[in-house]
């Protein structure tokens, strides 16, 4: 694979679109008076993407923060006691909304659609980059990764 080729597909690339992967090594700790200070090395890989990939994992973001917020609005009514003032089939309706996006998510990682414009490995698929791993065995380590 070129350094002009999309790491997650193959295709050829304008160079516009890339994914940069932050690592880390030589954490030092500075214990300071109201907690730990911690200092590290950081370092940016530039892996290659088309325009295509970059959409489509886009929209697994977006539809994975849409079900986290859809998830804590529920969470949030059943705390304020929504039994109290809502009735049964209201309350069903956004558990019904919450599972929609659960699957729809489920459904766009596990590429259970073939949308074209669905990227075809996710995004985690950079950490196997070579340039990457060459770093990675050099001691770097990956920041935690994103959902």
């Amino acid at each position: 694979m070129g350094r002009n080729e999309c790491w997650f597909c193959g295709v050829p690339t304008d160079g516009g679109h890339h994914l940069q992967l932050s690592l880390r090594r030589d954490m030092r700790d500075t214990f300071v008076v109201v907690g730990v200070y911690q200092r590290w090395k950081q370092l940016s890989v530039v892996v290659p993407r088309c325009r295509r990939c970059r959409v489509g994992h886009r929209i697994e973001q977006s539809v994975f923060w849409v079900l986290v917020g859809s998830a804590v609005l529920l969470g949030l009514m059943l705390l304020a006691g929504a039994l109290a003032w809502a009735k049964l089939w209201e309350l069903a309706l956004v558990v019904l909304w919450v599972v929609a996006w659960l699957l729809l998510w489920w459904g766009v990682r596990q590429h259970w659609f073939r949308w074209p414009f669905l990227a075809p490995k996710p995004e985690r698929h950079a950490r196997e980059h070579p340039g990457v791993q060459e770093l990675v065995a050099d001691g770097w380590q990956h920041f935690p990764a994103r959902p």
